[in-house]
């Protein structure tokens, strides 16, 4: 039988214990807010979770959101990015296991009569081109766009040019039971297309740590690139969508890795002697990728490999060569009002999976022996961006992609050029965007023939 003084000691050191797991939990929340209001790209830990007898009575959040496990929530080690709404071109993020867990689905719905919530998102934009120098493409302003001296469209007037084909919607449906896996289904599509016909960007599902359907490729280094106006804003950025199966986890509060078996979406091999036979696929892509964060930045690396095949059935020549890929990316805050990111990538015979030479048989070229000869290229993209105010943001960006061409390529074919962006954005209100963004290209043949183009574009955007 317990003594009245072992009983008060007891409930003393109880009632301690509760005091000092709130403190912890409102010191990790207002660390939390300082860094969001600070706009820093931060690590922000869980805040610790009372046992759930012990937790003060809370009233129901508005979206009735299911609550998540909170020896899970504890046992997890989610690292939360912080990168301030509209910094990057893409928001829309992969998420596994761990981040999966969050309560925190804003504008979802429960889906009545299941354990999932779904959600409706995407935005509207329109556009405005003001072309000054006839480039091929009025919607997207990329280095083999620009027409070269000697090319018939070299000296061509601009143009102006409306449209909304980037308009895209989504749909986000969730399951987080505490006990069972996190799923997550999400499926995208926009109007980018030949005839504004409507085009699948994402068709995935998470199931914990996996990630399996058509997304961005692992070696996607997205968070390393500021918010362009323009469509193709990381034209040097080496990447793309495929169908994919992907292992994505948390391995601590910094680091994160990802492993994938991914479509090879470029094939991407020069016939210059039109040689009998075709491009095909023997075998997947590999991928590598791991993630390290810290309190105002993260680095990403990535490397990729994989086969390239010629296949010349039986009047022609057949071979095989070697892909691979190595990129390093990053972003850094710089106080609460700057950022400034990087990208680089060394490649050979996957020249095509860099935005600038995708659909120019930049992978390899077949010689006359029916050999192949796989090209090395070189991509940099560098950028930043500064907030003016609460409401107005500026962002620039700097793309270079080169090639190490054999002479055996077709002469008008790209070689090298550079791409700069710069633009003022202004966000009156949360859901609505406008500015306008100014761009200069610069871009060189095989046979050493030079162009250069300039453009303006404005929009106007509604999120949801």
């Amino acid at each position: 039988m317990a003594l009245p003084f072992q009983v008060a000691a007891h409930d003393d050191a109880v009632a301690n214990e509760k005091i000092r797991l709130l403190e912890r939990q409102v010191q990790a929340l207002e660390e939390r807010l300082r860094r969001l209001e600070g706009g820093a790209a931060a690590v922000v830990q869980p805040a610790p979770v009372l046992p759930e007898a012990e937790q003060p009575q809370v009233a129901q959040a508005a979206t009735d959101a299911p609550p998540a496990d909170p020896a899970e929530v504890v046992a997890s080690n989610v690292v939360t990015q912080a990168i301030a709404d509209g910094d990057i071109k893409e928001s829309h993020q992969l998420l596994t296991r761990d981040a999966l867990l969050s309560n925190d689905f804003p504008g979802s719905w429960p889906m009545f009569g299941t354990d999932l919530r779904m959600k409706v998102g995407g935005y509207i934009k329109t556009d405005f081109v003001a072309d000054f120098d006839g480039t091929r493409d009025p919607t997207q302003f990329l280095m083999r766009t620009i027409p070269a001296r000697g090319q018939a469209d070299y000296g061509d007037d601009g143009y102006t040019d409306f449209f909304a084909k980037e308009t895209r919607f989504n749909l986000d449906v969730r399951r987080v039971v505490p006990g069972s896996v996190p799923l997550r289904g999400f499926i995208e599509g926009d109007f980018f297309s030949d005839g504004e016909q409507f085009r699948l960007r994402h068709a995935y599902v998470s199931a914990g740590d996996y990630i399996i359907g058509k997304t961005w490729t692992t070696l996607s280094f997205l968070e390393s690139l500021p918010f362009m106006i323009d469509f193709a804003a990381g034209d040097a950025l080496f990447g793309g969508r495929a169908a994919q199966v992907r292992y994505q986890t948390e391995l601590n509060d910094q680091w994160k890795m990802s492993l994938a078996v991914e479509d090879m979406p470029f094939l991407g091999i020069e016939n210059a002697f039109d040689l009998p036979g075709k491009a095909t696929k023997k075998m997947p892509v590999l991928a590598a990728r791991a993630d390290y964060h810290w309190d105002s930045g993260l680095l990403l690396l990535g490397a990729s490999a994989s086969e390239l095949n010629w296949d010349g059935g039986s009047a022609g020549p057949s071979d095989s060569a070697l892909q691979y890929a190595l990129i390093v990316g990053g972003r850094q805050n710089i106080g609460s009002r700057t950022f400034v990111t990087w990208n680089a990538t060394y490649t050979d015979g996957a020249g095509e999976n860099i935005m600038a030479f995708a659909g120019t048989g930049a992978n390899a070229v077949l010689g006359p022996d029916g050999k192949l000869d796989t090209i090395p290229a070189l991509a940099v993209v560098l950028g930043g961006g500064y907030d003016w105010t609460s409401t107005l943001s500026s962002n620039a960006s700097f793309a270079y992609g080169w090639l190490d061409t054999p002479d055996t390529r077709d002469p008008e074919s790209l070689k090298r050029g550079g791409i700069a962006h710069l633009n003022l954005v202004w966000r009156p209100a949360k859901h609505i965007s406008t500015g306008a963004e100014l761009m200069w290209g610069k871009t060189r043949l095989q046979n050493d023939a030079a162009g250069d183009a300039a453009r303006m574009q404005f929009m106007a955007k509604f999120e949801f």
